[in-house]
């Protein structure tokens, strides 16, 4: 009796809609991985979590990321409703801000520090690292003060994940884009030079020299990159206080020796950035060039009060895990590990804040987690946190101790301090937590 062959398969009705991402069962160990170094920072750096919903109000993001830009003109995915103009979240900040609003949280501890994880949808055209659903990670430092110090904390928080994930060779970039201050004149200066060169720039970029002139400067297209390399440079014209401001953030980086290069024309794609913004590339793609971006942010100090609350600075990044966990696919490597702040460290005055950062990462490299106040507070208003927290041990760190490489170990429980020399810091603080 002759076998009958066996049936054709046929394909499955229904696939996955093109440009969504979807996570294989053999890929999770490694997006665990991913969030672990994620949550360890997190943990580490003091940010809480904070998830906000995928449906948002599309004038949000109108007002938030601006009407001229790609995500809205182009990007944004509508939910049909009878009533409201709904879309699902293309980006992560806005949502976050609106919910520091809605939640009173401008009356909590200053800065609030959260981070996220979750979808964002975009209609990108797919392809190798762009997605239409992508997942993101990011980074936010709400209300405080407008220091270089968070700045420089938060680049280094992005730069510790990538680290952790075994992702060394990435490379940042930062610029200054200036303030409300010196970027009327910045602008009128990009479209003085524009103009004159419109008819060797694309279309897109043709329209862009009047309604959103920052946006000539992010342009991709190739017929669009030799007038980009002779536009004015935004540097020149920074007031005196973004000067400064980029300054000491410079300072920061130097001090705490992570690796940056300047670059002018890196503006970042949303219209809320001001001051510092600063992107990650996986690897070089050639000499002066930077490959596929894997992450970036900056500051926004005016995008609180443009959704409805008081005056106030803010800043973040955002990571597309898609992009992460694919290189750690290609080097197979993975997270940390984290626990619960035990120490307090406390800073006085600006010689002492310059090292700070400095002092915490000693900290971070022995694994002990650390909590730290990084704005202008005062002593006692410092303690009165550490306290507030249930943390007996505080690290004071002041002029005299810079000048001596020192620093005052004190336990607020039974108020005795001594000073120790910072090389013996790590030691003596082990043998305290050992003894508690």
């Amino acid at each position: 009796m002759e076998e009958k062959p066996a049936k054709r398969q046929k394909p499955p009705t229904f696939q996955s809609v093109t440009g969504i991402y979807e996570i294989l069962p053999e890929e999770a160990p490694i997006w665990e991985k991913a969030y672990s170094a994620v949550k360890n920072a997190a943990q580490f750096y003091d940010f809480k979590r904070m998830e906000t919903g995928i449906i948002e109000n599309a004038d949000l993001f109108a007002r938030a990321v601006g009407e001229d830009t790609d995500i809205v003109t182009k990007q944004m995915f509508f939910v049909r409703s009878r009533t409201h103009q709904w879309v699902l979240r293309p980006e992560g900040t806005a949502p976050i801000v609106r919910a520091y609003l809605q939640y009173g949280m401008s009356a909590w501890l200053q800065p609030v520090k959260l981070y996220y994880f979750g979808p964002m949808f975009r209609h990108e055209k797919p392809q190798a690292g762009r997605y239409r659903q992508m997942q993101q990670t990011g980074f936010e430092v709400l209300g405080g003060e407008p220091d270089a110090i968070f700045d420089a904390q938060v680049m280094l928080v992005a730069f510790r994940i990538l680290r952790d994930l075994g992702i060394k060779e990435a490379v940042t970039e930062v610029n200054s884009i200036g303030c409300r201050v010196c970027q009327p004149n910045i602008k009128r200066k990009l479209v003085a030079y524009y103009r004159t060169k419109a008819s060797k720039v694309c279309a897109d970029c043709r329209a862009r020299i009047n309604r959103n002139p920052f946006r000539l400067l992010d342009c991709k297209r190739e017929e669009c990159q030799e007038v980009k390399a002779g536009a004015p440079t935004i540097l020149d014209s920074l007031c005196s206080g973004c000067k400064a401001h980029f300054r000491n953030l410079l300072e920061h980086l130097d001090e705490l020796k992570v690796p940056y290069r300047l670059n002018n024309s890196l503006v970042r794609g949303l219209d809320y950035y001001n001051r510092t913004v600063f992107e990650f590339f996986a690897a070089e793609a050639g000499e002066g060039k930077a490959g596929l971006a894997i992450g970036g942010g900056g500051r926004y100090d005016y995008l609180i009060e443009a959704l409805g609350g008081r005056p106030a600075p803010g800043l973040g990044f955002a990571f597309g895990l898609e992009r992460l966990v694919g290189i750690i696919k290609d080097r197979k490597n993975g997270g940390g590990r984290g626990r619960r702040q035990q120490v307090f460290f406390i800073h006085v005055g600006e010689v002492a804040k310059k090292k700070s950062l400095g002092i915490l990462e000693m900290l971070r490299k022995e694994n002990i987690p650390v909590a730290a106040s990084l704005g202008k507070d005062e002593l006692g208003r410092q303690i009165a946190l550490a306290d507030k927290e249930g943390i007996e041990i505080v690290l004071i760190f002041g002029q005299k101790e810079v000048y001596e490489d020192s620093i005052i170990v004190k336990n607020l429980k039974t108020g005795i301090q001594e000073t120790v020399p910072i090389r013996k810091m790590v030691e003596e603080i082990k043998r305290r937590i050992k003894n508690e």
